[in-house]
Formats: structure tokens, sequence, C-alpha cells
């Protein structure tokens, strides 16, 4: 699978729905995150780096990451979500959670403060980052759908209920100012290279 390539199907679907190209994020809303951030990438390097990876961990690990793909597809998500009063949608993919909501905030003309620790991440990605000085933040993140919504408690409800991991990480604010905070310590986003 080439970078990206979970995504493709999924971008062409989301992006032929007239309800989602018109959709965009606004002042005051919740972000909602789903599933997990950096699932094809860590898929990716399972596959690409079994054995190097099995010197380390043990080969269910590795295996369970190697099969994330089966995560990759966003358009149950969107297909609640569209049901269920969001706002806003963005795909995520290179750059990760971070280019994702840098690109959800800059295409709506908001700012955004975010909890780094509420950001959904398996710990698979975990390990499998830190072994390869990689940061999870920044992997390849097809599967993962940033979404905003005037009721983020709700959004999240109706995604439960449908199966699929969701949960809110922030919100929408005015002015420019992409802020994360990491237990109390604030630090500003930088825009994605």
């Amino acid at each position: 699978m080439e970078d990206g390539a979970g995504l493709g199907k999924d971008c062409a679907f989301l992006c032929t729905m007239p309800q989602v190209e018109s959709r965009k994020a606004g002042v005051d809303q919740d972000i909602v995150v789903s599933k997990w951030i950096g699932l094809e990438g860590t898929a990716k390097l399972a596959r690409e780096n079994y054995e190097r990876l099995r010197e380390r961990f043990p080969a269910r690990m590795i295996e369970e990451a190697a099969a994330f793909d089966r995560y990759l597809s966003v358009i149950p998500e969107a297909a609640t979500a569209m049901k269920s009063g969001v706002c806003g949608v963005q795909a995520v993919s290179l750059g990760g959670i971070f280019a994702g909501l840098w690109e959800m905030a800059e295409e709506a003309g908001v700012g955004l403060e975010a909890d780094l620790r509420k950001i959904p991440v398996r710990q698979e990605t975990i390990e499998i980052c830190e072994f390869f000085g990689e940061n999870p933040y920044e992997l390849l993140a097809g599967g993962c759908l940033i979404m905003t919504a005037g009721d983020g408690n709700g959004l999240v409800t109706a995604l439960q209920r449908d199966g699929i991991p969701a949960v809110v990480i922030g919100r929408t604010t005015r002015g420019n100012d992409r802020v994360l905070y990491n237990e109390g310590r604030k630090q500003f986003l930088n825009k994605p290279r």
C-alpha cells in the first residue's frame, strides 16, 4: 500500500457527497476524532519491518498493528456523522492528526484548542513510533476522521452506538490560534511542512 492509499477510495466517495463537501467547521464547536490516529502509518511500519520489530516485540502485537488496515475506511463514521448534526468533516492522512487539525482550522478560518492527552492513539502505535523515532501525531493517519459539531458528545454517542470509537478532544475558537494543551502546558500547533 502506498502512502495515503487507504484514504483514496474514501476521499473520492466523501468528496462526491454534497452534504460533506459543503460542511466546514465553525466557531465554538466541539472537535471529535474517530477511531485512533496513526493507523495507516502503524500498519505500514509493522508490515515493512516485521523481522526488525520482532527483535523487541511479541509477534501478536506486530500482527495486530499490521492488521490496522481493517480500520482505514472512514465511510461508516461519515455516514453516521451526516445523520447526527456534524458541522465540519476533515479526513486525516499525510502529516497525521497535527496536519489534519491545522487544515481543518485553516479551511474554516477558525482557531482551536485541543487536549493532546485526549487524542486517541493505540498502544501499538506508541510502541512502534518509539522504536523508529517517529511522532505518532505526525504519522500517516488514514482511518481517522476529524469532525466538528455543536454537540460533540451527542455525535460521539451516535458514533459509538454504531460501533465506531470516537472522543471529543477540544473546541474551535475565534481567531487563528491553534493551541494544544498537555497536562496544563500550552503550546501552539505549528503549520505542517
